[in-house]
Formats: structure tokens, sequence, C-alpha cells
């Protein structure tokens, strides 16, 4: 071989070698801000741009990440926080107390809680700055919590982030100035990020690639699937069909691997529960729909992949979690209640109540891969029951909208839950009503009262029985219809190393995570 064409596939195997980890998300990411993380699909990122102040490993347990140490009191209500020395923004700038302060305080903004409520980090008595790397809290009553707010906290350079009235304007949404150990490269867009190895970081926990690359999928099934065809990807979603196909060798795609994780997440049906906004208002039509729920083919779909019929608000990855025996769904049982709430079948088929008013709802939900699916069934099933369902499919982002604005009576979307389950109060509490997070508008003084006290019990046993009370009136109110609980399906390339899951079934927000991921040559 000649030295020319030998220095060539040298060149070429370096260039493979810093190729991109290239990563398919399944939705556009309106903001790489840690303050407005909302969904998944923007924790994916920032989790590699920012830390938190703590980490945790593959089993739960709290790690220091950009603290050193904490310290907290006998009596629980006095904690002192120190971070790490050396620590600076990617703009090299210092990271210091004040950041810590500063961020803690941008997070009762009503523009921030209305996207997302941090309610247990936000709700601390006082945050004080002592000294440039010392954090005070002082509580009125010991928190449960304190750890689980100190890990779902990720704070932001004070003398950068200053958020408006809309906070998704702010040009720092795509242009990040994190403290983790990657940055994000200039050009990124909502559909298109791209971020480096920043040699500036300092912290625990640094990465092992030295690029990510990160792309919305199209919204066209058979170009997605052309793509992943096509290798384009190292780690991407799949749908559970196509997800057996690759299982069984039948996509031909030999240079990925099937992977599957169960996840702390459940699809569901939220119902809008406030009087002046929807007939759903009244309990009796929840619990009528409850019995529409689409038993059947929920059966059919677990004979072709695992998925577990959801029962609790918490999922079974939860240490909260207890199954709720439920008796089945009937559609004679949900006529029944629709005729003793008052609701009769008029002559177009349509019940109507004593004032003629017909039972019309609009119900919102993704377009998904099959043209069959739980809405789909749902609405077949009201219509049995002589309810008029108008069915509207629109993409993820305008389900989220509309349920934020209260357009519609009900809205099909998944939820993933939190390591602590003080972390979903903004979805059923009063408290989520006045911030925008709680979309259904549900309420119940009992529940309040739970997640409040829940907040500050210290005996497990006792803790764990409130949130398993909460569980049992929300279930009993019908705030939601629950269906499944999520399983990911995954395609990743098989010379990908290090992919792992933490306790709520993600390839992310812990450590390793991503950070610890590799290609093989």
């Amino acid at each position: 071989m000649r030295p020319g064409i030998l220095s060539a596939l040298c060149l070429a195997a370096i260039l493979r070698a810093t190729d991109p980890i290239s990563i398919a998300l399944d939705k556009p990411v309106l903001s790489l801000d840690p303050l407005l993380l909302a969904r998944e699909v923007e924790v994916q990122v920032v989790d590699l741009v920012f830390d938190r102040l703590v980490a945790i490993d593959e089993h739960g347990n709290y790690l220091p990440e950009m603290l050193e140490s904490w310290e907290i009191s006998k009596d629980g209500r006095n904690v002192l926080l120190k971070l790490r020395p050396g620590l600076t923004w990617q703009d090299g700038s210092p990271v210091e107390a004040e950041d810590v302060v500063a961020t803690w305080r941008m997070l009762s903004l009503p523009a921030v809680r209305k996207v997302f409520d941090l309610v247990g980090v936000r709700t601390l008595d006082s945050v004080v700055a002592e000294g440039p790397l010392r954090i005070r809290i002082r509580l009125r009553q010991p928190r449960a919590t304190l750890l689980a707010d100190l890990y779902n906290f990720q704070p932001v350079p004070r003398k950068l982030y200053h958020l408006g009235a809309d906070p998704f304007q702010n040009p720092l949404n795509y242009a990040p100035v994190g403290s983790g150990p990657y940055r994000v490269l200039p050009g990124a867009t909502s559909r298109d990020i791209q971020i480096e190895r920043w040699p500036g970081y300092r912290g625990p926990h640094p990465g092992r690639w030295d690029r990510f690359h990160f792309r919305v999928q199209p919204p066209d099934a058979a170009d997605y699937l052309r793509q992943i065809r096509a290798g384009e990807y190292h780690f991407a979603d799949l749908d559970w069909f196509h997800h057996y196909l690759l299982r069984q060798g039948a996509l031909g795609t030999p240079g990925l691997q099937a992977l599957s994780a169960p996840t702390a997440s459940y699809d569901t049906f939220w119902l809008d529960c406030d009087p002046a906004r929807s007939l759903l208002g009244d309990k009796r039509l929840r619990r009528a729909l409850a019995e529409l729920q689409p038993l059947d083919f929920l059966l059919a779909q677990r004979q072709l992949h695992p998925a577990r019929l959801a029962t609790s608000l918490w999922s079974p990855l939860s240490w909260a979690y207890e199954a709720v025996p439920q008796t089945l769904p009937k559609l004679d049982r949900a006529r029944a209640l629709l005729d003793a709430a008052g609701w009769h079948p008029g002559p177009d088929g349509v019940r109507r109540n004593a004032n003629g008013r017909p039972l019309r709802l609009v119900m919102y939900a993704t377009r998904g891969y099959s043209r069959l699916d739980a809405a789909e069934a749902f609405a077949a099933l009201a219509k049995k029951a002589s309810i008029d369902l108008d069915l509207r499919r629109v993409g993820i982002d305008e389900v989220l909208a509309r349920a934020a604005k209260g357009e519609g009576d009900l809205w099909a979307y998944g939820w993933n839950t939190s390591l602590d389950p003080d972390a979903e109060a903004p979805l059923f509490t009063s408290e989520g009503i006045q911030g925008g997070t709680n979309v259904t508008r549900y309420h119940n003084p009992e529940v309040d009262r739970l997640f409040a006290a829940a907040r500050h019990e210290m005996d497990a046993g006792r803790r764990r029985a409130m949130y398993r009370r909460i569980n049992l009136l929300v279930q009993s109110d019908f705030p939601v219809v629950q269906l499944t609980y999520g399983v990911a399906y995954l395609a990743a390339d098989r010379r990908l190393r290090g992919v792992a899951f933490d306790p709520l079934g993600q390839s992310y927000g812990y450590v390793p995570g991503r950070r610890g991921w590799t290609l093989a040559n």
C-alpha cells in the first residue's frame, strides 16, 4: 500500500472516531433554558449542557455535582450548601452562590411557573448567599423532598438570564450558557442542535465523547423509517411494531439493535374539570367516560407488546406505587351513569340534558403511526354511548398548547413522572391551577392538604400512605383516565457503548447517563 493511501485511510479513521453521536428527537425543542423544561425532549439536551446541584446514580442515590457538600441540622430546618470551588459558566465567569439564589427567585415568576413549576424547590422558605460559595436554606418545617428538589434544580448565570413576559423569545433558548461538560454550537434551532465537549469543564462528571447531534425525526413515519434504515441515527425511538421487526431481524438494519425499558410514565386522557369551560366539570360525566376506557383495544395491544394497564398515578418504578383495584370498564355502566346524570339519547342519537343541550365534546390527540389507536377506540365507544365526540388530530405541541389554554374537553398525551411524587403536585392541586400547570383545573381540598403535608413528613411509611391516599382520591374524581404505563422502544447502533437506564427508565439525567456514551470503532 502506498504511503499516501495509508495516510488517507488514517485520516478517515480519525474523522470517523470524532463523528458526533446522532440522536433522534420525537418533537421540536422549545427551549434549552433549564427554567423551562416542561417536556422530556428538552431535558435530553439540557442534561449535557447544564450541571445540577445534585445528581443521581443508576440506583437513585443522590450525589454532589455542582455542590461539594450539604449539611442539614438535626432539626432539619437549617441547610448549608457548599459549591465546588473553581466552577465556571461557559462564558468564563465564576459560578457563585448568588447565581443559585437568583435562579431560585426566577422559579416563582408567573411565566416560569406556567411552563415548569418546580413547586418543591420554589417553596423553600429562605435561600440566601453567605459568601461566593455558600448558600443557606432556612425552613419552617423539615423537608422530606429536599434532595429531590435539589436534583431538579439546575442553576443559570444570573447576569445573563433575565426572563421577560414571553420566556420562549429569549435568544439564550438556543444559545445557552451552561455549566455542564458540553456547550451548544452556533446555529442551533428547535429541530437541529449540535453540542461539543467544553474544555473548560471543572465539574465531577465530564463527558466521554466529543460531540452529539440532536435532530428532530420527520413527521412522516415512512421518511423516519428510511432514515433509520440508512443508519442516520445512533439512537432513536421506535414504535412498538417496528421495534418488534427490529428484534426479529426483519427491519433490514443489521447495524442496529433493539432496546427497551419500562419508564416512569403513563399514557392518559386528561379531562377538563372546570364547569365554566366544559361539561366535564360534572364528576358524573367524568365517571361515565372512565367506563369507556378502550380496554379491549388495550388488551389486544398487550398481546403484541408488553404494555401494562395503568392503575396508579405513581409508576410501578416509584416507591409510592400501589395498584388501585378497579372494576372492568363497561359500556352498559357508562350508559346507566349518563342516564342517571340526566343525559338521554335524542332523536339524532346524541344525548341531551333537560334543557336540550347536546352532549358534544372535543378531544385533541396526536397523530400516531397507526390509524387505530386508543383515542380512536375511545371515540368509537363514545359513539356507542350516544356521545358526540369530535376527535381532532394535531401535533403534540398543539395538544399541549390547547390543554394549557383550556381549549377542548379532553386531551390525549403521555406524562413522565419524577423520582419523588411531590413533583406531580402541580398537576392535581389548586396551586397548579394558579400557576397554569394543572390543565384539568381539578380541585380537591384534601388532595391539596395531603400534598402539602407529605412534603414535610419525615417518616417514610406515613409519607407513602399519604401519596397512596392522594392516588385513591384522584382516581375516584377522574381528572384523568389512565391507559397504560410507558415503555421506551429504542433502536441503538451496535457500536454504541455505555447505554443504561436510570430508576425512571431514562437513558439520561443521571451519572453517567449519556455523558458516558462512546462509539466503538
